[in-house]
């Protein structure tokens, strides 16, 4: 059979977009051909013309990213509407938009009370659809627009530094969550406990709750699960007038109220809380990909036995984000999940089917008894009240500001200090395109000083190099201490970077310095203060060894103690000896 020849032709080139733009309204699918996101720029019926050119434009470059980046520039246009509302009646095309309006949109934007990098994001959205017109639709656009570079330099110079704890704050917050997760975690599986030791199947088909044991918590769970999904009934349900549920009502609250029971069955608020700190603070998630968890999150590792990779979606970005954790801890990432996921399985047949792939489920036990991914203003009612119910502070003692954002900056400056200040390490661990958005993170002055240390020691380094000096190698031994001070037992060493001593390497300092009696370096001047600190220094090794234990004292002192006796104090003379014991005893650091 004759193999077949391998086509190069490259296809026809597409046809170009032509025609008046007209659609004001943008629709985004999914994979699955499903409606993802719509946006309506009928809002801005002001501005027709205009509106429907940026809706072209916003379709066509936002196509392919996330449902949150096309959510923020559609939030951020109607800033550019705004202006042109202000500014003038004129312009009704995109193709009146030159260069001095794009230049006063900028100084519309500045006389705002807005941050630069807020200012910076409107006017990046709308040079976006701008520059897709330019490049698409030329026709569109005026023929000598020019867009203004840099329209606001050094966006974050002004930013805040991110809020992070520092390593004792931080420890506090997970000493109070592990003290939760396991109190939580007990009182879950003891609910688990009861139910096994009941006869669900008959309780299920009993109706007259007047012939149940409903003082029996086994029962009054099995009541719950069976005839109500798991779920608390509300008091209009229970209370209902000939229902004959009252009974249910009153034995719940000789059982301790609805919250208690439901900590029982399943995941609460507050008992959700204390997970995602743990599992944020380990995984460095950004809050809202951290909320928004999958319930397939983890996988196992492909290389590493032990070891299974979290995977999590961030919203402005089309990257997966991972990260490995080993399962040798109780309190691991992977541990942590499996016991949110049994304790949210019950709810759910009972939430909503966009949520149903999430992780952090709850169920209301007050109110609306809504059943869904825990909401972000509960999420951090619920922070707020891990850290009053624990009675976190700062370092100074005020309420400690805890937030699931916290979390993210904490951790990578943490790990940026364990990564010894290398930015490059903590960019990849951030999961970051730019070292610049690291940066942001880890931006604090105690880091900046490290910071400086290393690039300090690495300009210091490269001098030496250029030098042609061998101090890369020695530099982390030498002693900035002079070597004339040197001091051992009174005497000083000649040059501690010889390396005269046995096992000494020539520059790097004498691992004996300050210790050896026999070495060759040693200098030990005829001096009466030396010789009093001498026998000094020989009375408190005899006073040793009647208090240190008698294998130690062999080891460590009684060589010193015979060197002093036998060589070193016999060379000096009877009127040095004499001079010396009219001087007062130095003190000497005790002999352990």
């Amino acid at each position: 059979m004759a193999q077949r020849r391998k086509n190069y032709r490259l296809d026809p080139s597409p046809v170009g977009l032509v025609g008046v733009p007209a659609s004001l309204v943008v629709n985004f699918l999914d994979p699955n051909g499903r409606l993802e996101s719509s946006f309506d720029f009928t809002v801005y019926r002001t501005a027709p013309r205009i509106a429907a050119e940026t809706a072209l434009a916003f379709r066509h470059h936002h196509a392919g990213h996330s449902p949150a980046t096309r959510e923020g520039a559609f939030n951020t246009l109607s800033r550019w509407f705004a202006f042109l509302n202000d500014h003038t009646s004129e312009i009704t095309s995109m193709g009146d938009v030159d260069t001095a309006v794009l230049h006063a949109f900028i100084a519309w934007l500045n006389a705002k009370p807005w941050t630069k990098s807020s200012r910076h994001g409107s006017w990046s959205v709308l040079k976006q659809m701008i520059g897709w017109l330019k490049h698409n639709r030329p026709d569109l656009v005026a023929r000598d627009l020019e867009i203004p570079f840099n329209a606001f330099p050094r966006k974050n110079a002004e930013t805040r530094p991110r809020e992070a704890l520092s390593r004792s704050e931080m420890e506090a917050v997970l000493a109070a969550g592990r003290k939760d997760i396991e109190a939580s975690w007990a009182t879950f599986q003891r609910g688990k406990a009861l139910l096994s030791q009941v006869d669900r199947e008959a309780i299920a088909r009993e109706r007259d709750l007047s012939r149940l044991d409903l003082d029996d918590l086994g029962v009054m769970l099995a009541v719950i699960v069976e005839h109500y999904g798991g779920l608390m009934p509300p008091q209009n349900v229970t209370l209902k007038r000939g229902s004959g549920r009252w009974r249910l009502h009153f034995a719940s609250v000789r059982h301790g109220g609805n919250q208690k029971l439901s900590s029982y069955l399943h995941a609460l608020p507050e008992t959700l809380i204390p997970y995602m700190i743990a599992i944020g603070a380990q995984s460095y998630a950004n809050p809202e990909a951290l909320r928004e968890l999958r319930r397939d999150c983890m996988s196992d590792h492909l290389l590493l036995e032990g070891r299974e990779v979290m995977t999590w979606s961030k919203g402005r970005s089309n990257r997966l984000q991972r990260r490995s954790f080993l399962r040798n801890k109780s309190l691991s990432v992977p541990h942590l999940v499996d016991r949110v996921l049994e304790m949210t399985a019950r709810l759910l047949p009972h939430v909503p089917a966009q949520d149903r792939d999430r992780l952090f489920l709850v169920a209301s036990i007050n109110g609306s008894r809504a059943t869904q991914l825990i909401p972000n203003y509960l999420a951090s009612k619920h922070v707020r009240l891990f850290v009053q119910r624990h009675d976190l502070v700062d370092e100074k003692g005020d309420p400690l500001a805890l937030t699931l954002a916290a979390l993210r900056t904490t951790g990578l400056t943490l790990a940026h200090e364990a990564l010894g200040h290398d930015i490059l390490k903590t960019q990849v661990l951030a999961n970051h395109v730019t070292p610049d958005t690291t940066q942001r993170y880890i931006d604090r002055p105690i880091v900046r000083r490290a910071q400086e240390r290393v690039v300090g020691d690495l300009q210091a380094r490269f001098v030496d190099i250029v030098r042609g000096t061998d101090a890369p190698e020695r530099r982390d031994e030498i002693s900035a201490t002079d070597a004339a001070y040197a001091t051992a037992a009174g005497f000083t060493c000649k040059d501690p970077l010889a390396g005269v001593g046995e096992g000494q390497k020539v520059g790097r300092l004498c691992t004996a310095w300050l210790g050896c009696f026999t070495c060759p370096n040693a200098v030990i001047p005829l001096d009466p203060d030396v010789l009093a600190r001498l026998i000094s220094t020989r009375d408190a090794l005899v006073a040793a060894r009647q208090e240190l234990a008698p294998d130690r004292w062999r080891l460590l002192y009684a060589p010193k103690l015979e060197i002093l006796e036998n060589d070193i104090l016999p060379r000096f003379s009877s009127e040095l000896h004499l001079a010396a014991s009219m001087k007062m005893a130095p003190a000497l650091p005790v002999i352990e």
